[in-house]
Protein backbone atom coordinates (compact mmCIF):
# COMPACT_ATOMS: atom_id res chain seq x y z
CA UNK A 1 0.00 0.00 0.00
CA UNK A 2 1.49 3.48 -0.99
CA UNK A 3 0.73 6.26 1.18
CA UNK A 4 1.13 9.98 0.85
CA UNK A 5 0.67 13.39 2.26
CA UNK A 6 -0.15 16.28 0.68
CA UNK A 7 1.05 18.74 3.41
CA UNK A 8 2.11 22.60 3.82
CA UNK A 9 1.57 24.42 6.78
CA UNK A 10 0.26 27.71 5.12
CA UNK A 11 -3.26 27.34 4.52
CA UNK A 12 -4.89 27.95 0.65
CA UNK A 13 -2.17 26.44 -0.95
CA UNK A 14 -4.27 23.56 -2.68
CA UNK A 15 -3.54 20.65 -0.08
CA UNK A 16 -7.13 20.09 -0.62
CA UNK A 17 -7.93 20.14 -3.96
CA UNK A 18 -4.56 18.51 -4.57
CA UNK A 19 -5.90 15.22 -2.83
CA UNK A 20 -9.18 15.37 -3.74
CA UNK A 21 -7.43 15.02 -7.07
CA UNK A 22 -4.77 12.73 -7.00
CA UNK A 23 -6.81 10.17 -5.42
CA UNK A 24 -9.69 10.12 -8.01
CA UNK A 25 -7.14 9.65 -10.59
CA UNK A 26 -5.52 6.83 -9.13
CA UNK A 27 -8.83 5.40 -8.71
CA UNK A 28 -9.48 4.85 -12.09
CA UNK A 29 -6.89 1.79 -11.65
CA UNK A 30 -6.89 1.18 -7.99
CA UNK A 31 -8.73 1.18 -4.91
CA UNK A 32 -7.74 4.31 -3.02
CA UNK A 33 -8.35 5.54 0.22
CA UNK A 34 -8.56 9.13 1.07
CA UNK A 35 -8.29 10.31 4.54
CA UNK A 36 -9.66 13.97 5.09
CA UNK A 37 -7.18 14.96 8.26
CA UNK A 38 -8.09 18.73 8.16
CA UNK A 39 -10.96 19.89 11.02
CA UNK A 40 -12.82 21.81 7.97
CA UNK A 41 -13.72 18.54 6.05
CA UNK A 42 -12.87 20.22 2.98
CA UNK A 43 -12.26 17.01 1.28
CA UNK A 44 -15.29 15.23 2.87
CA UNK A 45 -17.16 17.57 0.72
CA UNK A 46 -15.59 17.63 -1.85
CA UNK A 47 -15.77 14.35 -3.06
CA UNK A 48 -19.99 14.58 -2.36
CA UNK A 49 -20.32 14.55 1.49
CA UNK A 50 -21.80 18.09 2.20
CA UNK A 51 -24.67 16.97 4.59
CA UNK A 52 -24.77 13.47 4.97
CA UNK A 53 -24.93 11.66 7.84
CA UNK A 54 -21.75 9.42 8.55
CA UNK A 55 -21.74 7.56 11.67
CA UNK A 56 -18.29 7.71 12.57
CA UNK A 57 -15.16 9.97 11.04
CA UNK A 58 -11.56 10.48 11.26
CA UNK A 59 -12.10 11.69 15.17
CA UNK A 60 -13.62 8.81 16.07
CA UNK A 61 -11.42 5.95 14.49
CA UNK A 62 -8.43 8.27 16.29
CA UNK A 63 -10.00 7.96 19.60
CA UNK A 64 -11.04 3.86 19.25
CA UNK A 65 -14.80 4.35 18.86
CA UNK A 66 -14.75 2.78 15.52
CA UNK A 67 -12.38 0.85 13.42
CA UNK A 68 -11.10 2.52 10.14
CA UNK A 69 -13.61 -0.09 8.48
CA UNK A 70 -16.48 0.90 10.62
CA UNK A 71 -15.66 4.95 9.03
CA UNK A 72 -15.02 4.32 5.73
CA UNK A 73 -17.64 5.59 2.56
CA UNK A 74 -17.72 4.95 -0.53
CA UNK A 75 -17.33 7.59 -2.57
CA UNK A 76 -18.47 6.83 -5.77
CA UNK A 77 -15.90 7.77 -8.40
CA UNK A 78 -13.64 4.90 -9.60
CA UNK A 79 -12.71 2.61 -6.31
CA UNK A 80 -12.32 5.81 -4.03
CA UNK A 81 -13.15 5.56 -0.35
CA UNK A 82 -13.43 8.48 1.91
CA UNK A 83 -12.49 8.46 5.94
CA UNK A 84 -14.47 11.37 6.77
CA UNK A 85 -13.86 14.51 9.15
CA UNK A 86 -16.12 17.04 10.77
CA UNK A 87 -15.03 19.87 12.90
CA UNK A 88 -15.00 17.19 16.03
CA UNK A 89 -11.24 16.88 15.05
CA UNK A 90 -10.01 19.78 15.93
CA UNK A 91 -9.83 18.60 19.75
CA UNK A 92 -7.39 15.90 18.90
CA UNK A 93 -4.97 18.78 18.36
CA UNK A 94 -4.65 20.19 22.31
CA UNK A 95 -4.99 16.71 23.02
CA UNK A 96 -2.29 14.43 23.77
CA UNK A 97 -3.01 12.03 20.92
CA UNK A 98 0.38 9.65 20.38
CA UNK A 99 2.10 10.32 16.97
CA UNK A 100 1.41 6.56 16.13
CA UNK A 101 -1.96 6.79 16.76
CA UNK A 102 -2.79 6.87 12.65
CA UNK A 103 -0.11 4.50 11.89
CA UNK A 104 -1.47 1.60 13.80
CA UNK A 105 -5.09 2.38 13.03
CA UNK A 106 -3.78 2.24 9.39
CA UNK A 107 -2.74 -1.07 9.80
CA UNK A 108 -6.53 -2.29 9.81
CA UNK A 109 -6.84 -1.82 6.41
CA UNK A 110 -3.20 -2.33 4.84
CA UNK A 111 -4.51 -4.83 2.51
CA UNK A 112 -7.56 -3.56 1.22
CA UNK A 113 -6.42 -0.52 -0.77
CA UNK A 114 -3.49 0.22 -2.80
CA UNK A 115 -3.07 3.95 -2.00
CA UNK A 116 -3.58 5.89 1.02
CA UNK A 117 -3.94 9.64 0.26
CA UNK A 118 -4.28 11.84 3.51
CA UNK A 119 -5.34 15.84 3.14
CA UNK A 120 -3.05 17.69 6.09
CA UNK A 121 -4.38 20.60 8.03
CA UNK A 122 -2.58 24.05 7.49
CA UNK A 123 -0.07 23.12 10.40
CA UNK A 124 2.57 21.14 12.12
CA UNK A 125 0.41 20.10 15.20
CA UNK A 126 -0.58 16.98 16.42
CA UNK A 127 -2.47 15.55 13.35
CA UNK A 128 -0.19 16.30 10.74
CA UNK A 129 2.94 14.55 12.92
CA UNK A 130 0.61 11.51 12.61
CA UNK A 131 0.19 11.41 9.19
CA UNK A 132 3.69 12.18 9.06
CA UNK A 133 4.63 9.03 11.46
CA UNK A 134 2.41 7.16 9.12
CA UNK A 135 2.72 7.58 5.40
CA UNK A 136 5.50 7.18 3.31
CA UNK A 137 5.43 10.46 1.16
CA UNK A 138 4.56 13.94 1.23
CA UNK A 139 4.00 16.31 -1.67
CA UNK A 140 3.97 20.20 -0.96
CA UNK A 141 1.88 22.26 -2.94
CA UNK A 142 3.16 25.88 -3.17
CA UNK A 143 1.37 29.26 -4.22
CA UNK A 144 3.64 32.33 -5.66
CA UNK A 145 3.73 34.28 -2.66
CA UNK A 146 5.97 34.97 0.20
CA UNK A 147 3.81 33.31 2.53
CA UNK A 148 3.59 30.51 1.28
CA UNK A 149 7.06 29.32 1.03
CA UNK A 150 8.19 31.01 4.94
CA UNK A 151 7.06 27.91 6.18
CA UNK A 152 8.78 25.13 4.02
CA UNK A 153 11.79 25.19 6.44
CA UNK A 154 10.41 24.04 8.97
CA UNK A 155 8.46 21.28 7.48
CA UNK A 156 11.32 19.92 5.90
CA UNK A 157 12.84 20.29 9.89
CA UNK A 158 9.83 18.53 10.79
CA UNK A 159 10.22 15.43 8.45
CA UNK A 160 14.04 15.40 9.29
CA UNK A 161 13.20 14.98 13.12
CA UNK A 162 11.00 12.24 12.67
CA UNK A 163 13.13 10.35 10.90
CA UNK A 164 16.72 10.49 12.98
CA UNK A 165 14.16 10.05 16.05
CA UNK A 166 13.35 6.49 14.02
CA UNK A 167 9.11 7.26 14.19
CA UNK A 168 9.40 7.08 10.52
CA UNK A 169 12.60 6.58 8.73
CA UNK A 170 11.46 5.75 5.23
CA UNK A 171 9.68 9.03 5.34
CA UNK A 172 10.47 11.38 2.36
CA UNK A 173 10.07 14.62 0.77
CA UNK A 174 8.50 13.46 -2.79
CA UNK A 175 8.16 16.89 -4.31
CA UNK A 176 6.49 20.37 -4.52
CA UNK A 177 4.45 21.59 -7.38
CA UNK A 178 2.89 25.30 -7.81
CA UNK A 179 -0.57 25.70 -7.74
CA UNK A 180 -2.72 28.48 -9.52
CA UNK A 181 0.54 28.95 -11.28
CA UNK A 182 0.89 31.46 -13.86
CA UNK A 183 4.43 31.14 -15.14
CA UNK A 184 4.59 34.25 -17.06
CA UNK A 185 4.41 36.71 -14.12
CA UNK A 186 7.34 38.07 -12.65
CA UNK A 187 6.17 37.33 -9.27
CA UNK A 188 5.81 33.47 -9.98
CA UNK A 189 9.72 34.09 -11.74
CA UNK A 190 10.64 35.37 -8.46
CA UNK A 191 9.73 32.28 -5.94
CA UNK A 192 11.15 30.22 -8.32
CA UNK A 193 13.76 31.70 -8.49
CA UNK A 194 13.92 31.14 -4.32
CA UNK A 195 12.53 28.10 -4.53
CA UNK A 196 15.02 26.11 -6.62
CA UNK A 197 18.13 27.83 -4.85
CA UNK A 198 17.27 25.70 -2.00
CA UNK A 199 14.82 22.60 -3.18
CA UNK A 200 15.80 22.35 -6.62
CA UNK A 201 16.25 18.61 -6.86
CA UNK A 202 12.73 18.50 -5.43
CA UNK A 203 10.72 20.79 -7.87
CA UNK A 204 8.26 18.95 -10.28
CA UNK A 205 7.99 20.06 -13.61
CA UNK A 206 4.30 19.39 -13.34
CA UNK A 207 2.10 22.62 -12.05
CA UNK A 208 -1.54 23.21 -11.51
CA UNK A 209 -2.54 26.50 -13.73
CA UNK A 210 -5.49 28.52 -12.35
CA UNK A 211 -8.46 27.36 -13.79
CA UNK A 212 -11.90 28.24 -12.73
CA UNK A 213 -13.30 25.05 -13.46
CA UNK A 214 -11.27 23.34 -10.04
CA UNK A 215 -13.09 25.55 -8.30
CA UNK A 216 -16.32 24.50 -9.84
CA UNK A 217 -15.71 21.02 -9.23
CA UNK A 218 -15.33 21.32 -5.42
CA UNK A 219 -18.48 23.42 -4.65
CA UNK A 220 -20.61 20.38 -6.58
CA UNK A 221 -18.34 17.74 -5.11
CA UNK A 222 -16.83 15.99 -7.65
CA UNK A 223 -13.18 15.64 -8.47
CA UNK A 224 -12.31 17.24 -11.64
CA UNK A 225 -11.70 14.40 -13.79
CA UNK A 226 -15.79 13.43 -13.50
CA UNK A 227 -16.83 17.41 -13.10
CA UNK A 228 -15.28 18.38 -16.77
CA UNK A 229 -12.48 15.84 -18.04
CA UNK A 230 -11.66 18.80 -21.06
CA UNK A 231 -10.52 20.84 -18.28
CA UNK A 232 -7.17 22.64 -18.64
CA UNK A 233 -7.30 21.59 -14.63
CA UNK A 234 -7.89 18.05 -16.03
CA UNK A 235 -4.75 17.45 -17.92
CA UNK A 236 -2.23 19.15 -15.19
CA UNK A 237 -3.31 16.95 -12.63
CA UNK A 238 -3.35 14.13 -14.44
CA UNK A 239 0.12 15.20 -15.43
CA UNK A 240 0.95 15.40 -11.64
CA UNK A 241 -0.54 12.23 -10.81
CA UNK A 242 1.81 10.42 -13.75
CA UNK A 243 5.12 12.05 -12.59
CA UNK A 244 4.69 11.39 -9.00
CA UNK A 245 4.30 7.62 -9.53
CA UNK A 246 7.22 7.93 -12.00
CA UNK A 247 9.25 9.86 -8.40
CA UNK A 248 7.71 7.31 -6.09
Amino acid sequence: MKSIALANQKGGVGKTTAAINLASLWAGRSKVLLIDMDPQGNSTSGVGFFNKDVEWTTADVLEGNCSVEQAVQKAGFGKLSLLPAHVGLAGLEADSLPIDTLKDRLQQVGKDFDFVVIDCPPSLGRLTLNVFAAVERVLVPVKAGHFSITGLEQLFLTIVRLRLRNINPELKVLGLFYNEAQPNTRLHQMVDRVLREAYAPLILESFIPRNVHLGEAQVVGEPINFFDPRARGYKAYLELAEEVLKKW
